[in-house]
């Protein structure tokens, strides 16, 4: 079975997949750049680079690639730009394109640190406790202001509408049904495009899904990896 990589979205870090790492040991959560350690890299092509160096590091391709929000922005690029170490991809929660709004820069730039508990409110879906939304805001704590804006910078850069016919991996694309930041409309458009594609949608869950509903998440993920 391919080793699956998994990639945290903008301002988080990788316990935003525990659920997943847990569920699968042999799965490989990853810190980008700047979450916290480092410097954060300013544009998805470049965190894409930064994932195939990765790969090539651990040799561990072809791999899968579990994305969500800028981390499946990252697994689409790194799927376009390095199709031969692409085994599938796993696009949670995210986009083809990524336009951020102008209240969130707003927040991020005038707003910080109060603005984390908003972010965290867009991240969680209805249904979900004070326990996920803290586990949120202690993400966007330890990333940092400098981080988060650059990760939202990256994304809101992103588009790869018009090159999902070249991404040949088979996908699982999953999204909340309560998805505020990317909502189902993006992945049905990502399900459309991508022939070799499956898609879940979730209900009464939002933009962190992989964390919200592990339960239905990670059996989607078994079954996909089972049948790659």
């Amino acid at each position: 079975m391919p080793q699956l990589l998994l990639v945290h979205g903008s301002g988080y870090t990788q316990d935003s997949f525990a659920a997943q790492t847990a569920a699968f040991p042999d799965g490989d959560a990853l810190s980008l750049p700047g979450h916290p350690e480092g410097t954060a890299l300013p544009s998805v092509g470049e965190l894409a680079d930064w994932l195939e160096r990765y790969v090539r590091w651990k040799q561990c391709g072809p791999a899968v690639v579990a994305g969500n929000s800028l981390g499946g922005a990252i697994a689409m690029e790194w799927a376009l730009r390095y199709p031969a170490d692409a085994a599938g991809l796993i696009l949670i929660g995210t986009g083809a394109r990524l336009r951020v709004s102008a209240q969130i820069f707003d927040l991020i730039d005038n707003h910080w640190p109060d603005s984390i508990a908003t972010l965290a409110d867009f991240a969680v879906g209805p249904r979900d406790g004070a326990e996920l939304r803290e586990r949120v805001v202690s993400w966007h704590r330890v990333v940092g202001q400098s981080s988060t804006k650059t990760d939202y910078c990256a994304c809101d850069r992103f588009d790869v509408m018009d090159r999902l016919h070249d991404i040949g991996a088979p996908t699982l694309i999953v999204v909340g049904a309560e998805d505020k930041l990317t909502p189902v409309k993006f992945s049905r458009f990502l399900h459309e495009k991508l022939a070799a594609s499956e898609l879940l949608e979730v209900e009464g869950a939002g933009h962190v899904v992989m964390a919200e509903r592990p339960d239905v998440v990670n059996p989607a993920i078994a079954n996909f990896l089972r049948n790659l």
